[in-house]
């Protein structure tokens, strides 16, 4: 059975979806996310210092991360 990454107990049923998929929609929701709403792509042109001082950190990037298969 599998088990929730969240609270570790069993789950019966979970939705069902190909990595490669998930990463692919993430991507594409995230990416219009920042485009629309983010203020820091406008604020900080540096594309290094954007990724290390705002996306590293950014809660929609934490959600990608939860999707993945990484444990």
């Amino acid at each position: 059975m599998a088990k929730c990454k969240f609270c570790g107990q069993g789950v019966k049923v979970a939705p069902v979806f190909h990595p490669a998929c998930w990463e692919q929609r993430a991507n594409k929701v995230a990416e219009a996310f920042c485009d629309e709403y983010c203020r820091w792509p406008s604020e900080v042109k540096d594309q290094r210092d954007l990724i290390e001082l705002h996306c590293s950190e950014c809660v929609v990037a934490e959600l990608l991360r939860m999707g993945g298969n990484e444990v």
